[in-house]
């Protein structure tokens, strides 16, 4: 069993670290042809390879701005403390963060089968209004009518790119929202990229306290249908002050919403994700005994990510520095362009275009670039 762990873990450091391969993708390749489909070996394999991707998946929207569904709120403070030399600490804040929320999960693992199973779809929609509303009104005076209409565009714009024949549409949705933006207004910027110590600038206990928030708000995500990482981790927004505790937060929301996810899928059936579709498709339904070890598997692949995790960052960390930050940039637009042309054709490259513009204009409008998360919560409270 360890052998499966140790290539899921290996796989999803490739994910993790990657900008633009999303785990779902190389999961759904290398669980066909490594093990016979169906085998309870498959299940680990999957399960340790999303769950090491949710721990290395920061370093893409950290260095260079390119986020999935997951991280894309993480993207502004995280892009921040990189321009400020601060990169490897944020790569460090998301490996401590999601141990800590991995060790968090399983006590709470029990108590969660009881809630999944008392779930109703009207408590996401309540939950998901609410966030709005919040979003909007904790702008001020002018901004709160420029926060309303970004809502709007970015749900509307959500609304029609589901309809149209899109293969990766989440890759331009959400890099053109927050990851274009991120990496157009610091394009000025031509210094080389400063590594700095990856010490966490942050005291334990607080440390701890938010990791934990982080924890819960990620169980929250995992019970909500299609109430993403991301819009949980906006909930966390509301209670830091600062990049890093928001950061904690995010961070742990992402790993504890995965492992949520399991104990779901476990209880009701439910899948939360792409990983956990590939298994239903060819093992299910999970015994107590799997679960169990499934969760022993959580915290053996915290704990191997966590001893090479500071040190692979540091390397390509390393490797980046020696090239000027506009280089980079001008690289990374390059290569979100070819990647949406070769997802989607022209048609990717004109809905990641029309995302950028309304990411773009939310930055002009000096409002919380988070109001882009319209693109997925106006749906959901209209269906």
């Amino acid at each position: 069993m360890l052998k499966w762990i140790l290539l899921g873990i290996l796989f999803g450091t490739v994910t993790g670290i990657t900008p633009a391969l999303h785990v779902n993708t190389l999961a759904s390749i290398v669980g066909s042809f490594l093990i016979s489909p169906g085998g309870f070996s498959y299940v680990v394999l999957l399960y340790s390879m999303g769950l090491t991707h949710t721990f290395l998946d920061a370093f893409p929207s950290t260095f260079f701005g390119i986020p999935d569904e997951e991280t894309a709120v993480s993207v502004l403070p995280a892009h921040k403390l990189a321009l400020q030399g601060q990169g490897l600490e944020v790569i460090n804040i998301s490996l401590k963060a999601s141990l800590l929320a991995a060790v968090f999960s399983i006590p709470l693992a029990f108590p969660y089968v009881v809630l999944a199973e008392h779930y109703t779809s009207s408590i996401g929609k309540v939950a998901v209004f609410l966030l709005a509303f919040f979003l909007i009104v904790t702008e001020k005076g002018v901004k709160r009518i420029y926060a309303t209409l970004i809502f709007l565009l970015s749900g509307v714009f959500g609304l029609v790119v589901d309809r149209l024949p899109l293969k990766e549409p989440y890759f331009h949705v959400f890099v053109g929202l927050f990851g274009v933006p991120a990496i157009l207004f610091s394009l000025k910027n031509s210094q080389m990229i400063e590594i700095r110590d990856s010490e966490i600038q942050m005291p334990k206990r607080k440390f701890l306290k938010f990791s934990f928030i982080g924890t819960c708000f990620g169980m929250l995500a995992s019970l909500l249908p299609t109430f993403t990482s991301s819009q949980a981790a906006l909930l966390g927004s509301f209670l830091s002050k600062d990049e890093r505790t928001f950061l904690t937060i995010a961070f742990s929301v992402n790993t504890s919403n995965f492992i949520f996810s399991l104990i779901n899928f476990y209880a009701t059936g439910k899948t939360r994700n792409g990983i956990l579709v590939l298994i239903k498709d060819l093992y299910y339904p999970l015994s107590s005994k799997e679960l169990i070890i499934l969760l022993l598997a959580t915290i053996v692949t915290s704990s191997v990510v966590n001893l090479y995790g500071i040190s692979l960052s540091k390397i390509i960390g390393r490797a980046m520095s020696k090239i000027s930050y506009t280089t980079l940039n001008l690289g990374v637009l390059l290569f979100i362009a070819t990647a949406s042309l070769y997802f989607d054709g022209l048609l990717g490259l004109a809905v990641l275009l029309t995302a950028t513009t309304i990411g773009v204009s939310a930055t002009i409008l000096r409002v919380k670039r988070t109001t882009c998360m319209g693109v997925l919560m106006l749906k959901i409270m209209i269906n």
